[in-house]
């Protein structure tokens, strides 16, 4: 019986998190609650105990991943894959501000980006799938820091649930899910916030 363990961790909040902007591939800075949820992330991290962190190389959610494997003493592994989703056009700017500038959102199909130039459902679905399957199987206990489209499209890929559902999930800052996978099923186990 092969047996591994996943914990997927949501990056801290961000001042773009509170002000409501879309912010996929550019980096923005912790808020005050943000930088309390990053060391009780680090902590949660710690007690898993895995054999190796892997995160995006976004500084919200490399900060935590290469300080809870260096208080561990393991690998950190930067993946490119483990970023979040490109929102295109719509990068850096608030809802309204979307709507102000005629910029059209498409959530509902799974083929099509979901802001212009940006990223589909897919697209996120397939790149962050092949990143957690690396990270799984190059250690049996790994910790993944990421962002929160990954994340849904994560819990979607190894639940083995359709495509619609990556918009069922609401992901927030610094919340982790913890995955047993035997013989290549994966079960959720754990669901929880920290901060």
């Amino acid at each position: 019986m092969d047996e591994r363990r996943i914990l997927l961790v949501r990056h801290p909040e961000t001042e773009a998190n509170v002000n409501g902007r879309f912010v996929g591939r550019g980096d923005v800075p912790y808020t005050v609650r943000g930088e309390r949820q990053a060391l009780l992330a680090v902590d949660a991290i710690a007690d898993f105990e895995p054999d190796e962190v892997w995160s995006s190389p976004l500084r919200r959610a490399h900060y935590v991943a290469r300080n809870a494997a260096t208080r561990l003493g393991v690998a950190h592994t930067i993946d490119e894959r483990l970023s979040e989703l490109d929102f295109g056009e719509a990068e850096g700017l608030t809802y309204e501000e979307t709507q102000q500038r005629g910029i059209a959102f498409e959530f509902g199909a799974e083929d099509v980006p979901v802001a212009p130039g940006g990223e589909s459902r897919r697209d996120i679905l397939i790149r962050s799938g092949a990143g957690v399957d690396a990270a799984s199987e190059r250690a049996r206990r790994v910790a993944i820091v990421t962002h929160g489209g990954v994340f849904r499209s994560a819990m979607v890929h190894l639940l083995q649930l359709p495509i619609d559902a990556i918009w069922s999930f609401d992901i927030r800052n610094a919340q982790c899910a913890e995955f047993r996978i035997v013989d290549g099923h994966a079960m959720l186990e754990r669901f929880w916030q920290v901060g």
